[in-house]
């Protein structure tokens, strides 16, 4: 008597099915209500980094933020890098690096030196690419100074997996580094 397919056969060949129409596609992420491959999204770490978010805004250490889907939420997502950039480039610091929001899986890159340029929507890293992963509430507690490079480093919110030249970090550092206006506010 034949025996029966295990699960986990049944599920390998599921999830085939269901990835194969979308195999021709772009990247795709959460915002676009229709997630092409979805293990091409998955990064090591992104889970690490979405616990650590969820412990971080549970401790009351970063604000929560409302959730928003499709075309809001990449407008907001949007408007956040855009604002990285921005100040990436006051304070003088290089692109090179890939940025992914683990949220919805967008991944961007940043190029550029003497002037910053900003792909959405752009595919995922190579091995040799330099990587920032962060959450969406993580991104907005760095820009809003509610939290440090260090701190988002140290709680786990932010993540610098791929720099082998340690320079992410400073660079970042530079540019979301608190202003006198963001110590007049504390104090």
């Amino acid at each position: 008597m034949d025996k029966p397919p295990s699960r986990r056969l049944i599920a390998g060949i599921l999830a085939l099915c269901l990835a194969a129409p979308f195999s021709s596609q772009t990247q795709a992420c959460g915002y676009d209500m229709l997630v092409g491959d979805p293990f091409a999204l998955a990064w090591p770490g992104t889970l690490d980094i979405a616990i650590a978010t969820a412990g971080a805004i549970s401790a009351k250490t970063i604000s929560p933020i409302p959730a928003l889907a499709g075309g809001e939420g990449f407008v907001r997502a949007q408007q956040w890098l855009l604002q990285l950039k921005d100040q990436l480039q006051r304070a003088d610091q290089p692109g090179g690096f890939s940025i992914l929001l683990v949220d919805s899986g967008l991944w961007s890159k940043m190029r550029g030196k003497e002037v910053l340029l900003l792909q959405l929507h752009s595919p995922s890293p190579t091995p040799r690419d330099r990587v920032v992963l962060v959450s969406e509430a993580g991104l907005n507690a760095l820009l809003t100074r509610q939290i440090s490079v260090d701190q988002a480093l140290r709680l786990g919110v932010l993540s610098l997996p791929q720099d082998p030249d340690h320079q992410l970090g400073p660079h970042l550092r530079q540019a979301l580094a608190p202003t006198d206006a963001d110590s007049s506010k504390t104090g």
